[in-house]
């Protein structure tokens, strides 16, 4: 690959470049294998469980918020996206004091990428991330979801492996593990205000 091609990459990946491309289209109803899916899961849609560990190695269920409280889920594309960190420094007001909402953020991050994120958004002096950082370097939750970014296929630069990495995904899940509410952002630099995660969760409400 020649020096101005891998500046070209570099560019892309790391949010200079244009927009996503188009997801593929819906996967058809009734299928069962969720590791299959080509594209993400939709409202009405049971979320798929998963069980992840966090930024410090402690596992997360998500059916273990089932029945209990809604769950906001996040989906960013990793530690070395700007864009991911701002929407990250953002959620942290996303949520009211003592609020029965779980608030999840995935990635294909490894747990030491993860934590030096969250000390990286800590030292602006607004405070650390209240909701953890899931690792999924196998992408296999990513994959489940249909969150893919198949551009990224095989993709790597300076060490850092893109393999897996997802499109900017939000989901609202309800207590009974139905996705109320998405948006998937093709273009990355683009993510839902927290006033419209907030309109969805009142939504629950009614």
């Amino acid at each position: 690959m020649s020096k101005t091609v891998r500046t070209a990459v570099l560019l892309l990946l790391l949010g200079q470049g244009g927009a996503m491309a188009q997801q593929p289209s819906v996967i058809a109803p009734g299928a069962k294998d969720e590791t299959a899916r080509k594209s993400p899961v939709q409202i009405g849609e049971t979320a798929p469980d998963f069980t992840l560990e966090d930024e410090s190695g402690r596992s997360v269920q998500l059916a273990a918020a089932r029945g209990k409280m809604p769950v906001v889920l996040v989906f960013y594309r990793g530690w070395w996206c700007p864009y991911c960190a701002r929407q990250l420094s953002g959620l942290r007001s996303l949520l009211k004091a003592k609020e029965k909402v779980a608030l999840y953020a995935v990635s294909i991050d490894a747990h030491d990428k993860s934590k030096e994120l969250k000390e990286k958004i800590a030292a602006d002096g607004k405070g650390a991330l209240n909701f953890p950082l899931l690792s999924d370097p196998g992408h296999r939750v990513i994959t489940a979801y249909g969150l893919v970014d198949h551009r990224y296929d095989g993709q790597s630069y300076q060490g850092i492996n893109f393999e897996g990495v997802p499109v900017a995904a939000t989901y609202v899940i309800d207590k009974k593990g139905r996705v109320a509410w998405a948006r998937f952002d093709e273009d990355y630099k683009q993510r839902p205000p927290n006033e419209a995660i907030r309109a969805a969760l009142a939504a629950l409400k009614k």
